[in-house]
């Protein structure tokens, strides 16, 4: 057996003296009497050199009366000492730091020293003060918007009946109208409203997609940063998770609204199904029994869709099937089965195409609608809920999300008997391709690149994820100094990425002009609305868009996808 090799005190103390944290000791009465190379650092001191001044005349003031309580309390108890404070630092900067200590007691339980650690921990407390400044903007914005979306809503109320009274008096003059002409106005009535609504929704969605750039991004620095086990990594985490799910509630936004298109892929219809039944249990009364069946054939249940509306679909019709439950309960019962091309149960669709189709049905043994009702069920801001309880948005968005994937839905309902909601979406038989990531080691790069936003935390955050990368970055939060500090050396740089939407010049004339002062350099363009490069922009340079929010790992790949592609086009 090999005998255990104990450190020596010089190589206990060279340990000590490489690790990050201030490292102390203190007689049993609390007089210090070691501390390790980094406490002399902070202070500015040379080891070995008495300290001039006690530890208490470093504290910030603020934090002295705390902190020297619980030192008190910790020497007459012998409790662990633990405390969160700011020292000032050789440099007259105060920092804040987490001290620890415990009392090392000998057989009899006498202490014979306190050891202690002081971490600091500034960095996390400034990403904490940038994350609850975001979010209290974030709020401050949700509450400007909801009272632009209320006046809106009470605009649109009175221009509806103002229409309605229109018609009352065209009806009394025109006695010959024919149902096909009322059924055409009712349409064209709700084109109107809807393109109101796509209009402010758009507005709503490009200042979320900012912000949601800003939190997204700095959380993931904060993440790369803390190790796993860290203090606060499990919260940001959180953070970044809630972030994204925001991040695709603003994509379905501009989806909505007609700035986007969607990105549509094949997914399992089953598997959707499976997870937003999942989350209505989680959230869903005991008194709601879920009944789930799936009567689909493998690998046959599959539509060309964006998975995240499709999920939102199921969601908006449990959570309205479950309020018409409430409060006595009942069953809330969700099937798939397939529906063969041709089939009689698709002829009240004629626009449907002629092939085989899954019908998702969403059932519940509520109180039920009238007839009134259901003819409106469709309709932007009409609601059967009372007054703070729904938007009346929901029903208008699932059907808009389900004739956009080229289905259709229906509705059958009677009072005291339930309703159910059937949706009808083509099958197809197309292969689902797996996504394959890309190695973190091909995100890194060491080129100069020039970053324009004329929103200066987005300046801010783009310097600190490429700087983070390993490039050399210059920042601007003005389009038109942008091109100044361009001309000043055009060869300067090796790739400039400008945000789209700017005041003075717009990301597409900066690009413009640079391509004139230096042809061939590349450009990435970053924007809150989904953008394509057609010739005319790749003229100018125009090599990507980069959809708004990004995070460290997408604009890192995008940036080695446009740099080694211009590298593919020298090299040939």
């Amino acid at each position: 057996m090999t005998d255990i090799v104990h450190p020596t005190e010089e190589l206990c103390r060279f340990i000590i003296d490489t690790i990050p944290q201030i490292v102390w000791t203190a007689t049993p009465d609390g007089a210090q009497d070691f501390a390790n190379l980094r406490w002399y650092e902070f202070n500015g001191l040379t080891p070995g050199e008495p300290d001039p001044e006690p530890w208490r005349s470093i504290i910030h003031p603020d934090d002295v009366t705390i902190t020297a309580e619980k030192w008190k309390h910790s020497l007459e108890t012998g409790e662990p000492y633990s405390c969160l404070h700011r020292n000032r630092r050789f440099d007259g900067e105060y920092r804040w730091v987490l001290s620890r200590a415990v009392a090392q007691k000998d057989a009899d339980g006498r202490i014979v020293r306190w050891i202690g650690s002081g971490t600091d921990i500034t960095e996390q407390k400034v990403a904490e003060a940038e994350l609850i400044k975001y979010r209290d903007h974030l709020e401050d914005l949700v509450r400007e918007r909801t009272e632009e979306l209320v006046a809106a809503k009470e605009r649109a109320e009175v221009a509806t009946r103002a229409v309605l009274e229109a018609n009352d008096l065209l009806e009394m003059r025109v006695e010959a109208r024919t149902a096909e002409l009322r059924k055409t106005e009712k349409e064209l009535r709700q084109a109107q409203k809807m393109e109101a609504i796509g209009t402010l929704a758009a507005g709503i969605a490009h200042d979320f997609n900012n912000i949601l750039t800003s939190i997204l991004g700095f959380t993931d620095m904060v993440l790369h940063k803390v190790p796993e086990g860290g203090v606060g990594r499990a919260e940001m985490q959180q953070v970044f998770t809630a972030a994204q799910r925001a991040a695709d509630l603003v994509r379905q936004i501009l989806s909505f609204s007609r700035h986007t298109e969607q990105e549509r892929k094949p997914v399992h219809l089953a598997a959707i199904i499976d997870d937003a039944c999942r989350l209505l249990r989680s959230s869903l009364p005991t008194s709601i029994a879920m009944v789930k069946e799936v009567a689909v054939t493998p690998d046959a249940d599959k539509v060309l869709a964006d998975p995240t509306q499709l999920h939102q679909v199921l969601m908006n019709l449990g959570t309205n099937a479950a309020h018409a439950m409430l409060p006595e309960g009942g069953a809330l019962t969700v099937s798939l089965r397939e529906v063969a091309a041709g089939s009689p149960e698709l002829a009240p669709f004629p626009f449907l195409a002629p092939v085989p189709h899954l019908h998702l049905t969403v059932r519940d043994t509520g109180r039920g609608m009238e007839s009134r009702m259901l003819e409106r069920i469709f309709d932007p801001y009409f609601t059967t809920k009372p007054a703070g309880e729904g938007t009346g948005l929901g029903l208008a968005v699932v059907q808009g999300i389900v004739k956009n994937h080229g289905g259709a839905i229906a509705v059958h309902s009677e009072p005291g008997r339930g309703t159910c909601f059937e949706v009808f979406l083509p099958a197809v038989s197309l292969e689902i391709e797996r996504e394959e990531e890309v190695p973190e080691q091909l995100l890194q790069g060491s080129e100069r690149i020039l970053f324009v936003d004329d929103e200066e935390s987005l300046t801010v955050l783009g310097q600190g994820i490429l700087e983070s990368l390993g490039y050399s970055v210059v920042t601007s939060s003005n389009s038109v100094g942008a091109l100044d500090i361009f001309r000043a050396d055009p060869s300067r740089f090796d790739l400039v990425i400008t945000d789209l939407t700017m005041p003075g010049l717009s990301g597409k004339s900066l690009a413009k002009e640079i391509s004139a002062l230096r042809p061939g350099l590349p450009i990435i363009l970053c924007t809150g609305f989904k953008e394509t490069v057609d010739d005319r922009d790749a003229e100018y340079g125009i090599r990507a868009c980069l959809m708004k929010p990004y995070t460290l790992r997408s604009l890192g790949r995008t940036i080695r996808q446009v740099l080694e592609r211009k590298g593919a086009i020298k090299e040939g």
